[in-house]
């Protein structure tokens, strides 16, 4: 999970300078975490077309994962513009060790149709554009904006499928001589993504701040051959895992747990509240209680129960891999509750090996038979549908009492099954065997992309301030 949702996280970053109207040939950028650590490189470049110009993006990033080896990641988004500076065309090519995935997508006046290549076929996806539509994070309007009031707008996000409301607005200067700003992403009016960046006198970006859970990535111009030059792969895992501020014991985690939350730089926002997860929120923070049955749920109306059974491009529970996998429990009738671990059960027969190298979609996991929790999540949602159940996916974190990687005692990126079983959202985890009181949702999804990284971010806007077990009083 970790390698891939980094890279889709960088992915929709804007580089510094990289959509000029008058570009230089090649731009080249280090992409870097805050103790200076190297990830990778990136460039840009531009060429002239007979009917208008086309832009190149590319990022390589060179990580590891405990005693695996190394793994290259590339990401190149070509870019093509009519005679007028409109984009007409967006194609990106994602590469790792041993898939090509491509992510085409075609802009009309009021429309643009998204095809997304992956090793289980195409998916395609037409969203309608309203008026103002943007195509460039907004970097067009940082050019004349002197940082006084918040701009609001909406952006096309290829990637996700969707028109997304953003806002930019001023922040704390980070460097001299710069303006700072907060680039947000949101769906609806929920926060989904969040980004520092530093601008010069003229508008233009010199630095790209991402920030996760445990670390921040930095993208900043560069000349060639410090862009270039060799680096050890980066240990992501390590990076992105905090310590807990007291360590949780099995009887603790099975039980309730109670914490509380500030938020850094008082950029605030809302965790979903679960079956098993209540949310509390005052000016100061919010608190969260985790237990088997602390919360209410998720909605339970018929259309969001519908919604939550129709295939995605990441759910795709009408697939004939799915289907095939989830035929047998589906004919044995038990509950809902007993289909959902029964399903479970014979997904893993499946899903044997660990990779961290991709979020796949579900059909995608299954025929490549290995995956991370997020994997786990998606093809054991999409399995739930399958059988007519409603499913979704949480993201957020998870402790882990164990060394993990060389480090014990943390909180970790993480990601579960939501399902609507018996009257009631309950929690399944494929990956752990199991739900407890440690998992605290920031997301929930359908398994897509953006929802999982979103939550990553999300985790990097919390101050941690306590952590309590909760316990019945004993009756006298």
């Amino acid at each position: 999970m970790l390698r891939r949702l980094l890279f889709l996280t960088l992915a929709v970053a804007a580089l510094p300078g990289a959509r000029q109207a008058d570009p230089a040939p090649q731009n080249w950028y280090v992409i870097a975490d805050d103790a200076g650590a190297v990830l990778g490189h990136a460039s840009t470049a531009s060429r002239t077309l007979p009917d208008g110009h086309e832009t190149i993006e590319r990022r390589e990033l060179r990580l590891a994962d405990g005693e695996r080896p190394a793994a290259t990641l590339t990401d190149t988004t070509t870019t093509r513009f009519d005679a007028l500076g409109r984009p007409r065309l967006i194609v990106t090519e994602s590469r790792d060790s041993r898939t090509i995935r491509r992510l085409e997508t075609r802009i009309a006046a009021t429309s643009a149709t998204v095809t997304r290549q992956s090793e289980s076929g195409r998916h395609v996806t037409r969203i309608a554009l309203p008026p103002g539509t943007r195509f460039d994070n907004g970097e067009g309007l940082m050019r004349s904006w002197n940082g006084d009031s918040t701009l609001s707008f909406l952006n096309l996000n290829p990637a996700a499928g969707l028109v997304e409301r953003m806002t930019i607005e001023r922040a704390p200067s980070q460097r001299p001589g710069t303006l700072t700003v907060l680039r947000k992403r949101y769906e609806g009016t929920e926060l989904r993504g969040i980004m520092r960046l530093d601008l010069d006198a003229s508008g233009r970006i010199v630095a790209a701040i991402q920030p996760m859970f445990g670390v921040a990535v930095t993208t900043r111009p560069a000349d060639r051959d410090t862009a270039l030059r060799s680096h050890p792969p980066y240990r992501l895992l390590r990076n992105v895992m905090a310590k807990s501020p007291v360590r949780i014991g099995p009887a603790a985690a099975q039980g309730r747990i109670r914490y509380r939350f500030g938020f850094i730089d008082g950029i605030a926002f809302a965790p979903p509240a679960t079956g098993e997860q209540r949310v509390s929120a005052d000016a100061t923070g919010i608190t969260l209680d985790i237990c088997a049955t602390c919360g209410l749920g998720l909605p339970s109306d018929p259309a969001t129960l519908a919604d939550a059974r129709r295939a995605t491009a990441w759910l795709q529970h009408d697939h004939p891999r799915v289907m095939a996998l989830a035929r047998p429990v589906i004919r044995r009738q038990l509950s809902p509750a007993r289909t959902m671990e029964e399903l479970a059960i014979r997904a893993r027969t499946v899903m044997q090996r660990i990779d961290f190298t991709g979020h796949r979609s579900a059909a995608d996991a299954l025929a490549h038979g290995a995956g991370d929790c997020t994997e786990d999540a998606v093809v054991l949602a999409a399995l739930g549908r399958a059988a007519g159940i409603p499913t979704r996916v949480a993201s957020g974190l998870v402790y882990s009492r164990e060394r993990y990687h060389g480090v014990s005692n943390v909180f970790m990126p993480h990601s579960w099954t939501l399902a609507y079983v018996d009257g009631a959202w309950r929690s399944f985890d494929m990956s752990l065997d199991g739900f407890d009181a440690t998992h605290i949702a920031l997301t929930i999804g359908d398994g897509d992309a953006r929802s999982i990284t979103a939550a990553g971010q999300l985790a990097s806007l919390l101050d941690w301030q306590s952590l309590a077990e909760v316990r019945t009083r004993a009756s006298p």
